[in-house]
């Protein structure tokens, strides 16, 4: 039996080059250059929809500062992300700190690749995280977060291990 996922060796995956093209950026020529192996894996995506990169946001939301963070975040400000890592300027309302931010490049790293398999990519690993600078304090003063997954539309935390496409309006 043929997987329903496996890309036949004609298919152009037609229905996912606009939406591909946007998120990799890539140009006609380099889709046209693509190998069947990685026709199959974008092709796997199918079963996720083709909107996941815009459904869902990643939120950095500061827990608490030890009382003297020297970037000054406070407990509740936020740094929300798109699927594509950048950062949503409009919704986010903590200062860009690369102390602060450093530990979620993990997060980044497999964010993708776990959101395109349908799979959360915030377990209950990769929830919690600290500022890295220590400072003369010993690290007393460090920031924490928390970093979810939540739908771009709604707003709405997403717990669910396992996430799906946008339900249609």
């Amino acid at each position: 039996m043929i997987d329903k996922y496996y890309v036949q060796p004609d298919d152009e995956l037609e229905d996912m080059q606009p939406q591909l093209k946007r998120a990799l950026e890539m140009s006609d020529e380099d889709f046209a250059k693509l190998s069947p192996e990685v026709r199959n894996l974008f092709a796997a995506r199918r079963k996720l929809g083709h909107s996941w990169l815009d459904d869902y946001e990643v939120v950095v939301e500061v827990t608490s500062n030890g009382g003297g963070c020297t970037c000054g975040v406070t407990p509740g400000q936020r740094v929300v992300f798109d699927m594509r890592h950048k950062v949503k300027t409009a919704l986010s309302d903590a200062p860009l700190c690369v102390h602060m931010l450093s530990p979620i490049l993990s997060i980044f790293y497999m964010t993708f690749d776990r959101a395109a398999e349908g799979l959360n990519p915030m377990t209950c690993i990769w929830r919690y995280h600290e500022c890295p600078h220590t400072g003369g304090d010993h690290g007393a003063s460090k920031a924490r977060t928390y970093v979810y997954l939540r739908r771009a539309d709604t707003h709405e935390v997403v717990e669910d291990r396992i996430i799906g496409p946008a339900a249609e309006p």
